[in-house]
């Protein structure tokens, strides 16, 4: 039987972290034809491969009848892998997950549910972050930079069937799959923001893919059941990686203002730029004084307005962060598939 949704696992050497994700989806309360597991090896030089088909987890998913099948892609970057995910699902859903999260017993099942609307085109999970060592307050307070969307609440939300920005952060993105392939232009991938790539820590393509969903005019629900647990390792908490994170973020956010909502980042709005990121300068030493984790906090602050006087990303920029794909653009004629499971 067809499976009702594709879980697809974009990944990048996730050997170590891929048996927690394949192991909760082993668990999952819901009937053993209603998913499949796909595992999207983006050009991976570890042991990737042989954890999605010969790994403990993986051998659990198929034990109890669901398909884990693994894709490469070989042309690196989030944007091709879950492109890559959505040509090769067997089912008219598709679910992303991201190789360090962890869904709940019901988090299939609640999915599942969700989407018998035909008119919602999309679904946001509750994604809650387990930090491996606790982070200090600066970071805590900024938890969203790490896809966190649990601070949206405990009741759902509706962000709209139209053109209009929401935080659709691909950890636990749910997509109809006819839907994203009529309206993301899948065949032109530089047509959409490249999302990370290695230590490339550029953003905004899980927004701008829920923005063309709505633009469609299906719905955008935030479902606060769909929870979600976000592993944190202790080694994205230092100030220089959190500080690439918050300048990555602050540009792909302006990205997408300027291709959807008409900014334009003109002198005078770099001039206000640069005002801000002056204020933010001259306040540092109160920050730091005043507030807890005060030095990384006025640090961050900084960061933030610093990015914001860069502005966004222009294309040919988006492109050099990725040195070696020069197939950049192309649609892939080198996608590698292992059909593995039942």
């Amino acid at each position: 039987m067809q499976p009702q949704v594709t879980i697809a696992i974009p990944t990048y050497n996730g050997a170590r972290r891929l048996p927690l994700v394949l192991e909760a989806l082993a668990q999952q309360n819901v009937a053993d034809d209603a998913f499949e597991v796909l595992v999207v090896d983006n050009n991976s030089n570890d042991d990737t491969a042989h954890v999605a088909c010969d790994g403990a987890a993986a051998v659990a998913l198929r034990d109890r009848g669901v398909p884990c099948r693994l894709v490469r892609e070989r042309r690196r970057g989030s944007t091709y892998a879950r492109i890559c995910g959505v040509l090769e699902a067997h089912a008219p859903l598709v679910c992303f997950l991201d190789d360090d999260n962890v869904p709940g017993a019901d988090y299939v099942r609640n999915g599942i549910d969700a989407m018998v609307d035909s008119g919602v085109g999309l679904l946001v999970s509750c994604v809650i972050p387990r930090w491996e060592a606790a982070p200090p307050p600066s970071i805590a307070r900024r938890s969203w930079i790490f896809a966190a969307t649990s601070n949206l609440g405990d009741s759902p939300l509706d962000f709209g069937s139209h053109g209009s920005l929401a935080p659709t952060v691909t950890a636990g993105l749910w997509v109809r799959r006819n839907v994203f392939l009529a309206v993301v232009p899948w065949q032109h991938p530089e047509a959409l923001l490249s999302g990370r790539r290695g230590a490339a820590l550029s953003c905004g393509e899980d927004i701008e893919i829920g923005l063309m969903i709505g633009r469609a005019g299906y719905r955008r629900l935030y479902l606060p059941q769909l929870k979600l647990y976000h592993l944190i390792p202790a080694s994205r908490l230092r100030p220089s990686y959190v500080c690439r994170l918050i300048e990555g973020i602050a540009r792909s956010q302006m990205t997408l203002t300027a291709r959807y909502e008409g900014y334009s980042h003109t002198a005078d709005a770099r001039l206000g730029a640069l005002a801000r990121l002056f204020g933010a300068a001259v306040a540092a030493p109160a920050v730091m004084l005043l507030r807890r984790d005060g030095l990384r906090e006025a640090l961050f602050i900084v960061v933030r307005r610093w990015a914001q006087l860069k502005g966004p990303y222009s294309a040919n920029m988006l492109r050099a962060q990725d040195d070696d794909s020069p197939s950049f653009g192309r649609p892939s004629t080198r996608r590698e598939v292992n059909r593995g499971g039942r």
